[in-house]
């Protein structure tokens, strides 16, 4: 997972993330969920506080941010729903 702070006004345009991802990453250095924030949590030292959000995981349920998950068939990155990420966990749609 990637968390991102979009700049104020703009909106995640889903296909045009996973082409940027496409180019400048391999396949297995792809995130499969993004998590769009507010503002990066820092500890007082700056580091970010990877340990919260990965315990939060990518329930929609418990993460309050919007969620999105990396759909190869449509290469675009798209709204996660309580439904999409049931499918995830069930293992009817492989990650």
């Amino acid at each position: 997972m990637a968390a991102l702070v979009l700049r104020p006004g703009c909106h995640l345009d889903g296909a045009a993330i996973y082409r940027h991802v496409e180019q400048l990453l391999p396949p297995y250095a792809w995130p499969r969920f993004l998590r769009l924030q507010e503002h990066l949590a820092m500890t007082e030292t700056f580091k970010q506080q990877k340990v919260r959000l990965a315990q939060e995981g990518f329930d929609p349920a418990r993460v309050p941010d919007p969620l999105f998950l990396l759909d190869e068939s449509t290469k675009a990155y798209v709204p996660l729903s309580p439904s999409l990420c049931q499918s995830v966990l069930d293992g009817r749609l492989r990650i």
